[in-house]
């Protein structure tokens, strides 16, 4: 598995190896690299992770290299075409590339992410529907899970799990019946499969 933009705390590839996989991950900063290898180390798992620093535009990996590639919040900061690219050409044909990441059609999100610049970089683009017409250059199947709308308005009540919880049940249903309210979600989980390669 690559771990793509793993930032500081390379959180899957640390779950893979503390199970017992050896894993590569990447991230363009130095500085993330050293602190995620240093929390692989306090957990005795250093040992199977491959930790890299590497422009996520450019892989320095063999073509089909990997089963799975999977990045939480990675691909909204790159050059979707560039990057996909790259992670199509990395991975094996039967493998999957799967990745979290956050949504930009809502307009109560968009007013807080305009509201708390201090929070974001300059170079982040949330998903939009369009988006989805570059990861299907790239691969034969995209298949998308959408998050967190109705939920949204628990979030002053975090504490009350079970609020969030029969939020996100009512989310499931109404993105089922309501597809056009999908794009309107916080976050989407892609898995995309079929690489197609240049």
């Amino acid at each position: 598995m690559l771990d793509y933009g793993c930032g500081e705390g390379a959180y899957g590839a640390l779950h893979l190896a503390e199970h017992g996989k050896k894993v590569t991950a990447i991230d363009l900063s130095p500085v993330a690299i050293e602190h995620a290898r240093d929390t692989a180390r306090a957990r005795g798992v250093d040992e199977l992770i491959d930790f890299r620093v590497m422009n996520a535009e450019q892989l320095d990996f063999p073509d089909a290299s990997f089963d799975v590639v999977a990045g939480n919040g990675v691909i909204h900061h790159l050059d979707l075409d560039r990057s996909l690219g790259e992670v199509a050409r990395v991975l094996k044909p039967g493998g999957s590339a799967i990745f979290l990441e956050p949504m930009g059609h809502n307009p109560l999100i968009n007013l807080y992410r305009r509201r708390t610049p201090e929070q974001r970089t300059e170079d982040e683009h949330p998903l939009k529907v369009q988006d989805f017409s570059v990861l299907r250059r790239h691969f034969d199947a995209v298949d998308a899970r959408y998050f967190h709308l109705l939920s949204l308005a628990a979030l002053p009540f975090a504490a009350r799990r079970g609020l969030v919880k029969r939020l996100d049940d009512l989310d499931r249903k109404l993105f089922q019946v309501v597809p056009v309210a999908q794009r309107l979600a916080w976050i989407v989980v892609v898995r995309l499969r079929g690489p197609r390669t240049a």
